[in-house]
């Protein structure tokens, strides 16, 4: 698939800081970071390689991460030689049930995993299961051009398609949203059902877009599915009342026009909010599933490769992909939440 000119700009960009702008990557080495650089603060958290280390690692899961996980691959075996690790990316479904059956040391995910999935898998054995964010990817709502509508207010209460009703009440009748004139303004557009595109239902995509949609409640809307993010933003150039959501690398299509979606200052958090993390609900995190021993630790090339993704080299290889870094902050919380004390 062609990677859109944005994208291909910002990871030129990082490149050639990482390549000629003083961000030097070798392990323990101080660097100086040009200003401007999104992970000029990370350059103190170079990745220590520890000696002999070897074994396979086994990735599986989100295709947004794909691109990522083959740059950590190709880092962290350039390191450690004697070290195989293998990238199969399909979904984060696919993720999931790679590492619920022991196929899969690490999974990408694109979507939390809560609390219900969490017990189940680790009822099964004597493991316990470890969500850390390794990235962000900023989603975007786009539209047809023709489509009047210049922004998508949203709540964790009312999502997008059910805006709270002026007069305070709060029935199915008065907030939900099937039309665009109720999300447009124009009358002209009271005929114009909107139509919903997204990814299948094992996407993080769509899990995303579903409670962005409508919040607490459940969509009642039917949704297109779509097997790419490209297929799905050709179909919203041809669909007059389309609304989709894609990550922000497609959203400068030819034939779309994307939204800003505007949250109030006072928006009750969501309760999945990333720890140590600030960041507004349209910044989707992109997770690393692991199983941790309930006695004892992780196999050590695992936890060298999870060491490698949480570092300055891991992060570059995000940036490169176009996707969000992780900020010190978020880094720090994720190594907590690994079990692995540090000094901040």
């Amino acid at each position: 698939m062609m990677q859109h000119v944005s994208r291909f700009l910002f990871t030129l960009v990082i490149g050639l800081l990482a390549a000629g702008g003083g961000l030097a990557v070798a392990q323990g080495q101080a660097v100086d970071a040009p200003a401007g650089n999104p992970l000029a603060d990370l350059v103190s958290m170079a990745y220590q390689p520890k000696a002999g280390t070897q074994g396979n690692i086994r990735v599986a899961g989100s295709s947004t991460l794909q691109q990522a996980a083959a740059q950590w691959a190709y880092g962290f075996v350039k390191i450690h030689p004697q070290a195989e690790c293998s990238v199969a990316s399909n979904s984060s479904e696919a993720g999931w049930r790679s590492l619920v059956d022991g196929t899969a040391d690490i999974a990408l995910m694109s979507r939390p995993v809560n609390d219900a999935e969490k017990a189940a898998w680790e009822k099964q054995g004597d493991k316990r299961l470890v969500v850390v964010v390794a990235a962000f990817d900023r989603l975007v709502w786009i539209v047809n051009p023709a489509n009047p509508v210049s922004e998508l207010p949203w709540s964790p209460e009312t999502g997008i398609l059910r805006p709270a009703a002026q007069d305070g009440a709060a029935t199915a009748e008065t907030l939900a949203a099937t039309h665009w004139d109720r999300l447009n303004g124009d009358a002209g557009w009271k005929d114009v059902a909107i139509r919903v595109h997204g990814r299948g239902l094992g996407s993080g995509t769509r899990w995303h877009m579903d409670r962005l949609l409508t919040g607490a409640t459940s969509c009642q809307l039917p949704i297109t599915e779509h097997k790419t993010e490209a297929e799905l933003a050709e179909a919203i150039a041809a669909d007059r009342g389309g609304l989709g959501l894609v990550g922000d690398e497609h959203a400068h299509w030819p034939g779309v026009k994307r939204l800003p979606l505007v949250i109030p200052a006072n928006a009750t958090p969501l309760a999945d909010t990333v720890v140590g993390s600030d960041r507004t609900p349209d910044c989707r995190p992109l997770f690393l599933a692991v199983a941790v021993p309930k006695e004892g630790s992780m196999p050590p090339q695992v936890r060298a490769f999870m060491e490698y993704v949480l570092s300055y080299s891991g992060q570059l290889d995000v940036a490169k992909d176009g996707l969000l870094p992780l900020t010190r902050g978020e880094i720090h919380a994720q190594k907590e939440l690994l079990g692995w004390s540090m000094a901040r």
